[in-house]
């Protein structure tokens, strides 16, 4: 059964890919900006496969699966609880997501040139996923005796979303293939309740062909 999966696969892919009215590709970049507020240790991202469907001409519906890696956010405290004792806790919150954009996508001069400049607008549906662990260490006593870090808190927490998108970009075309430049705007929902920034700007660059 597998192999009847795969050979279907191999031969709806590139007759399709050949068909005027789709295109196939991959996309990716970086924010403009580190998602999460504060001092991040792991480079964000974005990358994912894209589709490109033409509904009539100068106008197409742009979709895919966007994987996002948001970065990493620190925490650190000291408390003087509990009595003669000094708590110092630290711990981390990281952050990805999950985006499928459904983009209309508007070309602003003739498809016969060389280069067209464009527009895209529309919802994305998020699933965003927060990791938070955090750890305390506390000094005690007269002699301020350290007891080994203790682990208090691992977390994850999975937030849905649907946010509007906006883009701009410029479409460079040589045959069939594609290079498309792009900054992207995006509100973020998820930031209502969590720290990642509720306006992020990417710069993308798409290959299609």
């Amino acid at each position: 059964m597998k192999a009847c999966y795969l050979m279907l696969i191999s031969i709806v892919v590139p007759v399709a890919s050949q068909a005027e009215f789709f295109s196939f590709g991959v996309k990716g970049g970086m924010p403009a900006q580190i998602p999460l507020e504060q001092t991040d240790n792991r480079m964000p991202f974005v990358v994912g496969p894209t589709i490109d469907l033409r509904l009539f001409r100068g106008v197409s519906i742009e979709t895919g699966v966007m994987f996002q890696r948001l970065g990493e956010q620190p925490s650190n405290g000291v408390l003087l609880y509990p009595e003669n004792s000094v708590t110092l806790s630290y711990g981390t919150q990281t952050a990805h997501a999950l985006d499928i954009p459904i983009l209309a996508k508007v070309h602003l001069l003739s498809r016969r040139g060389r280069w067209q400049p464009f527009v895209t607008l529309g919802p994305t549906v998020r699933r965003t996923t927060f990791e938070t662990s955090s750890f305390v260490s506390i000094l005690s006593g007269a002699q301020l005796v350290a007891v080994p870090p203790q682990p208090v808190l691992n977390l994850s927490t999975v937030d849905w979303r649907v946010d509007p998108t906006f883009g701009t970009g410029v479409d460079f075309r040589t045959g069939r293939f594609h290079l498309e430049p792009e900054v992207r705007y995006s509100y973020w929902g998820a930031g209502a309740d969590h720290p990642v920034r509720k306006n992020q700007v990417d710069f993308l660059l798409g290959f299609r062909f």
